[in-house]
């Protein structure tokens, strides 16, 4: 589930782990200003203008608090602090929902030491005793003589026991579970036009916004090739809006949303407008949609 913006950490906002370099931020703040700045096309068509100057002021103190070290150490120990108290409320409410050990009541039994020792008095009337097992004694058991059988030792009687009676099984009654409201993710909803202008062409998803996304994210053709396991030529085509070039649209389709799943895009809404476009361009007699 998406955090909202003003949930998310300085190092969230950014996209860099915590114990990521000052170097890393500060390229992380000068890829984030030039992706969701002003007038950019993921700011436009992503977020309304509440959100867009959100993030702003997010990316502004995610660069005055984390390039400065006694800042960046304040704020580590504060994210340290709220994630010790998340793990205590975890800890305690799983402490909760377990049933104590449930301990069986001892059956008392009167007959049990007398019958122990009746059954020790016969076995040492019945059963002599060797050198081997006097106390202290270390002499070896001599070996049987080679003619004859060796003797037999009388086993000692039976211990009667009483077998203990435990309780009646108890299955335990489970709890019902309490769902966790987690936060609401924020809508992508693409703000209308100021001034009741009409939204400019990118909204249609063509190849050249993908490529000015995919270049604004830092992301190589290489790199976006290696994540999505495309060859290199589908996504220059696809990006070159070269519709002839393309693989049929069922493997086109699942190519554009692998691409807008990298770009953190939606891909529904990204592979119906291209695969819109591409059915218009191939049609017979159609002109190329612009």
């Amino acid at each position: 589930m998406l955090k909202r913006l003003a949930d998310q950490t300085l190092y969230e906002i950014l996209e860099v782990p915590p114990d990521a370099s000052s170097r890393d931020i500060a390229e992380a703040v000068e890829r984030a200003r030039a992706l969701y700045g002003p007038g950019s096309i993921a700011t436009y068509t992503l977020m309304s203008s509440e959100e867009a100057s959100l993030l702003t002021r997010r990316i502004e103190e995610a660069q005055s608090t984390l390039l400065d070290p006694d800042a960046r150490r304040r704020y580590d120990d504060l994210l340290g602090d709220r994630s010790g108290a998340a793990n205590a409320e975890t800890s305690e409410a799983d402490a909760g929902d377990r049933w104590p050990a449930r301990v069986l009541p001892l059956v008392p039994q009167p007959d049990r030491d007398e019958a122990l020792r009746e059954a020790e008095a016969s076995a040492e009337e019945s059963w002599p005793l060797r050198p081997g097992h006097v106390a202290g004694a270390s002499a070896p058991t001599p070996p049987p003589p080679a003619d004859g059988p060796p003797p037999v030792h009388p086993r000692p009687p039976p211990i009667p026991l009483r077998r203990e009676v435990s309780g009646p099984a108890m299955t335990p009654v489970p709890l019902p579970s309490v769902a966790q409201a987690g936060p609401e993710p924020i809508p992508l909803v693409s703000p209308a036009a100021p001034g009741g202008a009409p939204a400019p062409e990118a909204t249609a998803w063509t190849g050249e916004v993908l490529r000015r996304l995919r270049e604004a994210r830092g992301i190589t053709l290489q790199q976006l090739s290696e994540r999505i396991k495309v060859t290199r030529h589908h996504i220059e085509n696809i990006e070159g809006d070269r519709f002839a070039l393309l693989p049929a649209p069922v493997y086109l389709r699942g190519i554009l949303l692998s691409m807008a799943r990298e770009l953190r895009l939606d891909g529904q809404k990204v592979a119906r407008s291209y695969l819109e476009r591409v059915t218009a361009a191939t049609a017979p007699g159609a002109p190329r949609p612009r």
